[in-house]
Parts: C-alpha cells; sequence; structure tokens
C-alpha cells in the first residue's frame, strides 16, 4: 500500500456512506448498499493505520495532511449529525443469504445433475460386469458407458466450479453477515477524533513557527 493511500480515500469513501444514509428509503435496504457499509469497516476498522500514514504524511507534506484531515472531519461531523435510526431494522445477515442463495441454487441443481449421472453410468457399468466380454451388446454397451462417463466428468467439473465460485462469493462478502450499524458509530467517532487530533495539531505547529 502507498502512504497516505488510506488517507487519501478514506474521506470519499465516508462521502459515499453518507450520500447513501441521507437518501436511503427505509425498508429497501439492498445488498449492495449493505456491501457499502460493511466495506467501509472492513477496509478502515484499523485506525492504526490511519494514525501511522498521518505522522508519516506528517513529515513529508503538512498541506497534504491538512487537506485530508479536514476532508475526513468533514465527512466524519456529516455522518454524525445524520439520522441512521433506518439502519437499525436492516437484517444484514438475511441480505447476505439472500445474496448468495442464487449461487447456492446454481450449486445444487449441477450437484443433482451429475449425482443423476452418475447414477445413470454406475447402472451401465454394472450392467457390463454381467456381460461376455466378446459379446456385441458388450461392445455397444461399454461405447455408452464411456459416454456416459464423459458426461458426467464433465458435470462433476461444472459442479466444483459452481461450489467454488459459491464458497468465494461467501467469503468475498462475510463483511456484510458479520456488519452491524453500531460498529460503523464507533469508527466514525475514533476517526473524528482523529481528524480533529491531526488539525489540532497541525494548526499548533503553525503557531510555534518563529
Amino acid at each position: 500500500m502507498n502512504m497516505s493511500c488510506t488517507l487519501s480515500n478514506i474521506s470519499q469513501r465516508l462521502h459515499e456512506v453518507n450520500m447513501l444514509l441521507s437518501t436511503c428509503e427505509q425498508g429497501a435496504f439492498s445488498f449492495a448498499q449493505a456491501l457499502l457499509l460493511s466495506l467501509f469497516y472492513r477496509d478502515f476498522c484499523d485506525t492504526n493505520t490511519v494514525v501511522e500514514e498521518a505522522e508519516s504524511l506528517a513529515e513529508k507534506d503538512a498541506e497534504q495532511l491538512l487537506k485530508f484531515s479536514s476532508a475526513l472531519f468533514s465527512e466524519s461531523e456529516t455522518y454524525l449529525s445524520l439520522d441512521k435510526t433506518s439502519l437499525q431494522v436492516v437484517n444484514f445477515e438475511a441480505l447476505f443469504e439472500e445474496y448468495l442463495k442464487p449461487f447456492e441454487l446454481r450449486y445444487e441443481e449441477a450437484k443433482a445433475a451429475s449425482t443423476e449421472l452418475w447414477r445413470k453410468y454406475s447402472a451401465l457399468n454394472n450392467r457390463l460386469d454381467f456381460l461376455p466380454l466378446d459379446s456385441e451388446e458388450y461392445m455397444k454397451l461399454s461405447v455408452e458407458c464411456d459416454a456416459k462417463n464423459a458426461e458426467y466428468d464433465t458435470a462433476h467439473a461444472q459442479t466444483d466450479h459452481l461450489y467454488n465460485e459459491w464458497q468465494q462469493e461467501r467469503s468475498r462478502y462475510f463483511c456484510v453477515y458479520c456488519f452491524k450499524p453500531m460498529f460503523l458509530d464507533v469508527l466514525v467517532e475514533r476517526l473524528h477524533g482523529i481528524a480533529e487530533s491531526i488539525l489540532s495539531d497541525i494548526n499548533q505547529m503553525k503557531e510555534d513557527k518563529p
């Protein structure tokens, strides 16, 4: 991560959160909206990173730090002033499960189809065991059995792919399932305090200059 990457992004990301909260309607919260909030918390919950970047930037470019901190202070002030009662009724766990449901259903459908192909292949293979190896019926059934096995292999590979896709989506967006609005409140309160302290320190440094 480049230095000041967090500082340069956090204000814009918080602005997006504020815009969402100021325009969203109660009872009409989508997964995408829930994701925006939970990703903000996930990406910036380690406030030590913000402090470390601020300390480093203070030595290199105090004016840039002033710009970033002023923006963060302003956006955090806005967030803290917003009415967020509509968030209290949002079921983030349900939104997460609803988002994942199509991935799960695609996997289950593919799994069922793959299982049925395996059943048919096994039945053909079992019939082969009772036929003379040099019989015409054996030869014909063997070709059919090989084709069914190849069909199963393709279906099985697709089933594995869909399962991995489902699990990847689950891991990628599990932050939505875990998210609670109070987490964001606590984080923004902390960020507001950090920005306020940085601005105070910068102003003090300016006053101390001869």
